[in-house]
């Protein structure tokens, strides 16, 4: 499938897209900062986050932005015994720090999962809406940025927070010129 599609290059080229126009003029006051980031994360950072390979992508400045992470396929599926797991979400207005190499933000997400591995037995899929989230992440590039998911609904649920260190791709800051 060396010419298809495949789920990397998707999702790569899905929040590039994403990423620029969420960072455009006419989204974003010029001269203001706005953090982006897209890749993989797969060690855990040690007594922060729980193992969860995913797959993600984000955009946020002080107007919002959007979050997307997901878990399925050979290289990021079966977190906790599911075969999918997408996780969606809008950056609030006015919750982006910029501080020390490191970006946070908050706002609210939509998890889906199948199976639901939080009912016993195992429900056929999961849905739930409007969750509070927010996310930490370090700027830099494989090995040095990373990237914690806290969504206090589901991290009693999962054993503690998501995310890790980078494997590929970039977290950074851009100035909206």
């Amino acid at each position: 499938m060396a010419d298809g599609l495949t789920r990397r290059r998707f999702l790569h080229g899905a929040a590039s897209g994403a990423a620029l126009l969420s960072v455009t003029p006419a989204y974003a006051a010029r001269g203001k900062l706005a953090a982006f980031g897209s890749g993989q994360v797969r060690e855990p950072i040690p007594g922060v986050t729980v193992p969860s390979p995913s797959d993600f992508s984000f955009a946020a400045d002080e107007e919002g932005g959007f979050f997307l992470c997901s878990m399925f396929g050979p290289e990021t599926g079966g977190f906790l015994g599911c075969d999918l797991m997408t996780v969606q979400g809008v950056v609030s207005p006015g919750t982006i720090q910029i501080k020390r190499g490191v970006v946070t933000f908050s706002g609210k997400l939509d998890i889906f999962l199948f199976p639901n591995i939080f009912t016993q037995p195992p429900g056929p899929y999961l849905n739930a809406a409007a969750n509070d989230f927010t996310a930490i992440a370090r700027f830099g590039g494989p090995g040095k940025g990373s990237l914690v998911l806290k969504i206090p609904v589901a991290t009693a649920n999962v054993g503690g927070d998501t995310g890790g260190i980078l494997q590929y791709g970039r977290i950074g800051r851009a100035r909206i010129r």
